[in-house]
């Protein structure tokens, strides 16, 4: 998808979602239940969030913002964000202060221009990053028409996306996909060494690992409806992802092994859509955004996956979601409506891993 819908389900809802291996599942993975949106909880946002600063603003000349990730020194973020005056998100990066805070002065844009860009991820060695974009093929439809419209959202798929590899400064970029239609929503393994993403190239958005370089890709996931936003678990053995299997735009979490085995969900088919999953350090455990508050409130939430129990983290009117926990475990990076103007921006704070 699109960031106006996808890991990137939304840069805010008004812009842009898992059995394993014998070894795997002895660990204790478990289907689990949704989380249930209790009245009172004896929990707060300042249970687990402290010190809580915005890293992007409006008035950096950025419309909106969303999707960022943490290079590997924690030194600066890649996030996507509307330019003031156009009408697709761009990508760029900020660097971060020893206390994370942005440094206004070291904002900079990466992508080139003339196409929409998605989904940002520095390599695990610091040396390049990767997104996807549409700059190369700006005009080109999607041939499998894969696009969906809704009362809060445009989910689009560009046929020109491709998976772009650069230099930390945007320079040098290099195409890594060269097949016809949306290849996007790109993340790193651990190593470095392979990239997954989700691609439609076979009529329908599946997941699909590569080597680094663009070359060896094989198919990981091969089900009707949309898998994606894929994430390699700390320990590169499994990918976390989102899908609709059971029903359209019905979003869930799902794990499966890199070798394509073991598939499980995590999260139960319903109404409530669960997405934008992504690992705690520990490889047991997981934060996601979730509409159980409603579709106009998505909210953050905490699973730990062997036990199946959830926490509420963000308690905000409006979006909170497409969350990030730096790799030590002390940071939480996420996309959130509550700023002053209502538009979605770049928030950080302190974050203390339930128990």
């Amino acid at each position: 998808m699109s960031c106006k819908f996808n890991r990137c389900v939304a840069v805010g809802l008004v812009a842009c979602l898992f059995g394993l291996a014998s070894g795997c599942a002895g660990g204790g993975f478990k289907m689990t239940a949704n989380p249930t949106p209790k009245e009172k909880w004896s929990e707060s946002e300042e249970t687990f969030l402290t010190n809580v600063r915005q890293l992007t603003l409006a008035d950096m000349g950025l419309t909106k913002s969303g999707e960022a990730y943490f290079s590997p020194d924690l030194k600066r973020v890649i996030f996507q964000a509307f330019p003031a005056g156009e009408h697709e998100y761009q990508m760029y990066t900020i660097e971060l202060d020893e206390a994370g805070n942005a440094l206004r002065d070291s904002l900079h844009r990466i992508s080139p221009p003339g196409g929409a860009c998605t989904c940002g991820n520095f390599r695990p060695d610091g040396e390049k990053l990767i997104y996807a974009s549409s700059y190369l093929n700006p005009n080109v439809p999607n041939p499998n028409k894969y696009h969906r419209e809704g009362s809060t959202y445009k989910w689009d798929m560009p046929g020109g996306m491709d998976v772009i590899e650069a230099n930390i400064d945007g320079s040098e970029p290099k195409q890594l996909t060269q097949q016809l239609g949306y290849d996007a929503e790109c993340a790193y393994s651990p190593d470095g060494k392979q990239i997954v993403f989700s691609s439609d190239r076979d009529g329908d958005p599946d997941l699909y690992i590569m080597s680094a370089d663009g070359t060896d890709v094989r198919q990981l996931t091969n089900k009707p409806g949309y898998d994606g936003g894929p994430f390699f678990s700390p320990d590169g053995k499994k990918v976390i992802f989102r899908a609709d299997r059971k029903q359209d735009d019905h979003l869930q979490i799902f794990v499966i092994n890199t070798d394509g085995t073991g598939e499980k969900q995590l999260t139960s088919h319903s109404d409530v859509v669960n997405w934008a999953p992504y690992w705690l350090p520990d490889g047991r455990s997981i934060v996601f955004a979730t509409s159980v508050h409603g579709h106009y409130n998505y909210e953050v939430y905490y699973l730990d996956i062997r036990t199946g129990r959830f926490h509420r983290i963000t308690y905000s009117p409006g979006f909170d979601g497409l969350p990030v926990i730096s790799h030590d475990g002390k940071w939480m990076m996420w996309t959130s409506q509550r700023t002053t103007d209502g538009q979605s921006q770049v928030f950080l704070a302190d974050f203390k891993k339930p128990q």
